[in-house]
């Protein structure tokens, strides 16, 4: 049996055929998703305040000045807050000859992009704007051929598996954290 395709990319004209569903089936669909994208937020939420805190831990020495660099990081977008991370921690890993490799880094730097992006699809999603197939509009690009539109399809399974993804994210980049600590402060 060939897998259902999740995902289709629809030009505004090409995206006409999507018909949208009848309120009581989106209402009923909403009703079931939305408890498990509740969670998709709470935990990417946890992964934010995780890369605020390793922030803090690497740019301070001084806990008595969380709160002057809190300033700063609450202006501060995940993406932000994680490209931030990455370099601090690219710079203590050249600059103090560290065990931890550049791949290291990249997969950690790699594992926060897409955690952003699956919790901008949730976030950013149409979900009013549900279209037959339980298709979502979760991305609107401007290219050559007009604006093009990502649609994806998401069911209950497809919501936990982010969840346990954006969880499992935040306790792999704590661990990386404690890890290079633990070079820096010759405790590895």
């Amino acid at each position: 049996m060939l897998a259902v395709m999740r995902e289709h990319h629809r030009t505004t004209r090409e995206a006409e055929e999507f018909e949208y569903i009848e309120e009581e089936a989106l209402s009923d669909y909403l009703a079931e998703l939305a408890p498990q994208i509740g969670w998709v937020v709470i935990f990417f939420n946890s992964l934010e305040d995780t890369a605020a805190s390793c922030l803090r831990e690497l740019m301070l020495r001084d806990p008595d000045q969380d709160e002057r660099l809190d300033v700063f990081l609450a202006e501060m977008l995940f993406s932000a807050k994680s490209r931030a991370l990455i370099h601090l921690y690219g710079q203590a890993i050249v600059d103090c000859a560290l065990k931890t490799t550049p791949q290291e880094l990249t997969a950690i730097e790699n594992l926060l992009v897409e955690c952003g992006k699956r919790r901008n699809e949730y976030a950013h999603a149409d979900w009013l704007g549900l279209k037959q197939g339980q298709m979502v509009k979760v991305k609107s690009q401007s290219q050559k051929r007009g604006i093009v539109h990502r649609y994806k399809r998401f069911n209950g399974a497809d919501v936990e598996e982010d969840v346990a993804f954006i969880d499992a994210a935040r306790d792999t980049l704590y661990e990386f954290h404690v890890r290079l600590l633990d070079q820096v402060y010759g405790r590895a």
